[in-house]
């Protein structure tokens, strides 16, 4: 069965209390889960889809044998 590497990207977004931007930025590292998150769910940006080529890895672990 064939193997995807998938990336999602997703936006959270809300209102966080802070003294400056700065502190606004560092507490949205964490504000978007757990109990009771400041940030909430909002979109989905995007979605990549690459499948992996384990055949093209095996085969060149074979040559350098």
């Amino acid at each position: 069965m064939p193997k995807f590497y998938v990336k999602i990207q997703v936006n959270y977004s809300g209102e966080i209390e802070a003294n400056t931007e700065a502190e606004a930025e560092e507490l949205a590292w964490s504000s978007y889960y757990g109990d009771d998150p400041q940030l909430e769910y909002d979109s989905v940006e995007s979605i990549e889809v690459e499948e992996v080529e384990e055949e093209e890895e095996e085969e060149e672990e074979e040559e350098e044998e």
